[in-house]
């Protein structure tokens, strides 16, 4: 029932009491109706760039045929220096059953693998006498070793695998001969190239001559070793084991295990005056044994003929925190008194520095310079303000009252890896006398102002701050640096802007 107003109408005032609400229809979007869609929105678009930039950039695709694939499967990897550089994909039989084809995807940084010449082989266990190989593989996933062809070379996507590791594949660039011999005398691929114990070289086939009358040996020299080839080189069956027998008890001379199992071949170079250059391809005749002259005529046969500097002991104090106490602990690398600018100079790689109070800047820790043949100096207070960098991570520190061994116009900037050896000094019988180390340019990766030293089992700790000397023309070009477990040389840097 309506409210009966004063006036006798019903609703009148009531109208004007109560406020109405107007209606009306207005369509603003999902977009519009509330800002959170924006943000949704947003957050979206930034998942599906997240999502874009985690995918795995497609690289180029390879086909490499295999004998056998030993376990190999969609999945393993494709490895070059123990770094992924590709990924299995596939891997089916071929059509005529003859092997197998395997799909690899090369990853961007490997990428230009797909050179002609590259070689790739399979790693998996190899258990010998002589080696233990791939034994990560025993238990874990199989992968693809390569070895990288002409960086220059046309691409090609088809490559023919190999059934096991190429035995050159870390002596790139030797001296390959061929030694001729009426037996095979158990020297197989693998066997070792001696001169006097240390081996130089390897056996990398076997093969009849082409009149089958011989035994034909392709072998390589490494790099490091074929100047101590000679035309007059001498090669004979070295078998690792021996057995004399006398009055006066059994002699039993042996060699190393692989020398031993597999056989080996050593050669000597009597001294010759043809100074022609050996060849890859010359054929020398392979001996049963040893004749006694040719060890006796080629004990002058030099390694290194070049003029090598005299190094001298750089020691000190370096301080060290360990769980916040502080300790000294000594050090000791190597160094060069160089006749410089100023008076004569020590080149050797960085040393310590420390903070004194009231001075302009750090000062060098106290060295302590020791000449092989001579008495020690110390060096004290010397401000690394007065020092200057000559390349990353050598120091040139002046104030050295030493004899100058070595002169400046003698250093060289190289301008890219090249073959080389470590020299520091010794005594023997009271003199000086050199030891060295020959580092292949194949073992030097360049990364601009150093060269990593890749490929060496040998242990470089005791050479740091020792000069690198070219053997193209005996000059220094830089400065061993062993630290942290990285070994480098670092390229002489003549313009380098000082401390």
């Amino acid at each position: 029932m309506s409210e009966v107003l004063p006036d006798g109408k019903p609703g009148e005032e009531a109208a004007g009491i109560f406020p109405t609400a107007t209606i009306q229809d207005e369509d603003r979007g999902l977009l519009r109706s509330s800002k959170m869609w924006w943000v949704t929105g947003l957050c979206m678009l930034l998942a599906l760039w997240l999502t874009w930039q985690s995918r795995s950039p497609s690289g180029k695709e390879i086909i490499i045929q295999f004998p056998e694939g030993h376990g190999l499967k969609t999945g393993d990897l494709v490895r070059f220096r123990g770094i992924e550089v590709g990924l299995v994909t596939a891997v089916t039989l071929r059509e005529n059953l003859s092997g197998i084809n395997v799909a690899v995807s090369l990853t961007p940084s490997g990428g230009e693998l797909d050179r002609e010449g590259t070689r790739f082989w399979i790693v998996r266990p190899r258990l010998s006498l002589t080696e233990f190989t791939g034994l990560d593989t025993a238990i874990g996933a199989k992968y693809i070793a390569v070895s990288p062809g002409d960086a220059n070379g046309p691409h090609q996507r088809e490559f023919a695998g190999l059934a096991v590791a190429p035995p050159d594949e870390l002596t790139a660039g030797g001296l390959e001969l061929v030694l001729r011999s009426d037996d095979r005398h158990g020297i197989g691929a693998g066997s070792p190239i001696i001169w006097r114990g240390v081996t130089v070289g390897q056996v990398i086939s076997v093969n009849l001559s082409p009149d089958a009358r011989h035994v034909d040996f392709g072998v390589r020299v490494d790099r490091s070793y074929r100047r101590l080839l000679r035309r007059s080189s001498k090669f004979w069956i070295h078998s690792g084991f021996g057995v004399d027998l006398s009055l006066t008890g059994v002699k039993v001379n042996a060699q190393s295990l692989q020398s031993i199992v597999q056989g080996g071949i050593s050669f000597i170079s009597p001294p010759s005056e043809d100074a022609t250059p050996i060849r890859s391809g010359q054929v020398f005749e392979l001996a049963n044994e040893p004749d006694p002259d040719w060890l006796e005529s080629a004990s002058s046969v030099p390694f290194i003929d070049l003029e090598l500097p005299e190094t001298v002991a750089v020691e000190g104090l370096r301080t060290i925190s360990v769980f916040g106490i502080r300790r000294e602990r000594p050090f000791l690398q190597h160094g060069l008194v160089v006749n410089g600018n100023g008076g004569p100079f020590l080149i050797t790689a960085n040393v310590p520095m420390i903070a004194v109070e009231g001075a302009k800047g750090p000062q060098l820790a106290d060295l302590r310079i020791q000449p092989v043949d001579g008495n020690a100096i110390e060096l004290k207070g010397v401000s690394a303000l007065d020092c200057r960098t000559v390349g990353k991570g050598i120091l040139m520190i002046p104030g050295v009252g030493l004899p100058v061994q070595w002169d400046q116009s003698r250093f060289r900037a190289p301008t890219s890896p090249e073959e080389c050896i470590v020299v520091r000094s010794a005594v023997t019988d009271g003199k000086a006398t050199p030891v060295i180390q020959a580092i292949d340019s194949q073992m030097l990766e360049d990364d601009g102002e150093t060269w990593a030293v890749s490929h060496s089992e040998l242990d470089f700790t005791q050479w740091h701050g020792a000069p690198v000397v070219a053997v193209s023309d005996g000059k220094v070009i830089g400065i061993l640096i062993s630290t942290d477990g990285e070994v480098r040389v670092a390229a002489y840097r003549p313009r380098s802007e000082g401390q």
